[in-house]
Order: structure tokens, then C-alpha cells, then sequence
């Protein structure tokens, strides 16, 4: 996808998102109300936009964000009787603010550059099958490290950049990591970070081994 284009902007602290992950939100007050039923009348799609702890306001006295954002598609929308929602976004794509346009509307829409991400590598010997595989082994450790054995499945039509977003997702990062993760235009940079916390969980995993409760011991049945 390239070319600016126009989003409304969902402003969220401590919210970071990622392409082909997803994302439940509930909305409530009455300007992102009108943001959503004007999303759903059109494309469904609004971007997700961190805001700046203690930032100061813009001259229009909104609160500054940051200016890299993930858009998303409501893929799913359950209506509240009192006028609520519970939506569930999915990540589409990162994209650039250049700037907010004015839309007479209570909510903020800006002006933005659709971000691509550069690919990673093929090195010589590790085929893209197995790299997938392994991508996809690290998802599945930590969801069970995070105790979610159950966690949702992955898409069989994840990309290497959805599979490594979803890892990020899956550590339970803070907002400042996930924002200078999603910032990064190399996934192999992205991917290398999301490696070394794999790596460090799977040694913490192995330390804890001994202490963990087996299905034949007494004490824990």
C-alpha cells in the first residue's frame, strides 16, 4: 500500500499495535461512539495512535501522540444497548502522521504515509519454511510460558512480520518498548530484539523446571 491517505485516530494510552495482530477495545465516550459508527459506515478501519505520556497539547489543545501508528479493520462489532461497544480490531498496516486535517468531527483524523516494513533476509542455509517454523515454535512457547496453553490459534495466512508481531504482542511489553518496536522499518531488527527475550525466557523456563508442580507429585493433586 502506498500514497497518503486519511484516517480517523484513535488516541489510547499505553496501547501500542501491531500489523495482523489484533486488538478487543470498548468504546465508549460519545466522539469515539460517532468515530466508529462513521467507520463502520465506510471502510472500518481506524488507526491507533500511542499517546505521549505528559506530552504537551498541540495548539488545538489535543494531546500530542506519537507519530508512527498501526491501523486496524473492525472485524468484529457487538453494540451495547446504552450505546457502548465491544469491537475487535485487526492489524493492517503501520503508517507515518504527516498531519491532522480538520473533518468537523469530535473526533481526530489525520493525514498519513503507510509504512513498509523491509522484509527479512534469506541467509544462506536456513530456508523460509523452517524459519517459519521456528517463528512459530516461539509463539507457541510463550503462549504457554505467559499461561495460555489455549491461547488462539495462528493464522495460517500470517506473514514472517505477522508471526514476529505476534511474538512482541505475546511478551507483554510496555508501551516505550512496543513503540520503538513498531517504529523499527527492518523486521530483522525487530525480530532479532523479539529473539534474545525468547532466548532469555527459555533459560528462565529451564531454571524454574525443577520447581514446577508434576502431575505425579502428591503435593499438587
Amino acid at each position: 500500500m502506498s500514497g497518503r491517505r486519511r484516517l480517523p485516530l484513535f488516541p489510547l494510552p499505553g496501547v501500542v499495535f501491531f500489523p495482523e495482530t489484533t486488538l478487543p477495545l470498548h468504546v465508549f465516550e460519545p466522539r469515539y461512539r460517532e468515530m466508529l459508527k462513521d467507520a463502520l459506515e465506510g471502510e472500518r478501519v481506524l488507526g491507533i495512535q500511542l499517546l505521549v505520556p505528559g506530552g504537551p497539547p498541540d495548539p488545538a489543545g489535543r494531546p500530542e501522540v506519537f507519530p508512527v501508528g498501526c491501523a486496524g479493520e473492525v472485524v468484529e462489532h457487538e453494540a451495547l444497548p446504552d450505546g457502548r461497544s465491544n469491537i475487535l480490531l485487526r492489524g493492517l498496516f503501520r503508517y507515518r502522521i504527516e498531519g491532522e486535517v480538520p473533518a468537523g468531527k469530535p473526533y481526530r483524523v489525520g493525514e498519513v504515509t503507510p509504512l513498509p516494513v523491509e522484509p527479512l533476509p534469506d541467509p544462506p542455509g536456513t530456508p523460509a519454511a523452517g524459519r517459519r517454523l521456528r517463528l512459530v515454535a516461539d509463539v507457541s512457547l510463550l503462549a504457554d510460558a505467559v499461561g495460555r496453553p489455549q491461547a488462539k490459534e495462528l493464522p495460517d495466512d500470517l506473514s514472517e512480520e505477522g508471526l514476529v508481531n505476534e511474538i512482541l504482542t505475546r511478551l507483554g511489553l510496555d508501551a516505550e518498548d512496543g513503540y520503538r518496536l513498531l517504529a523499527m522499518d527492518r523486521l530483522e531488527e525487530r525480530y532479532a530484539w523479539a529473539e534474545q527475550l525468547v532466548v532469555s525466557l527459555r533459560r528462565r523456563l529451564d531454571l524454574l523446571a525443577p520447581f514446577r508442580p508434576g502431575d505425579a507429585d502428591p503435593r499438587w493433586n
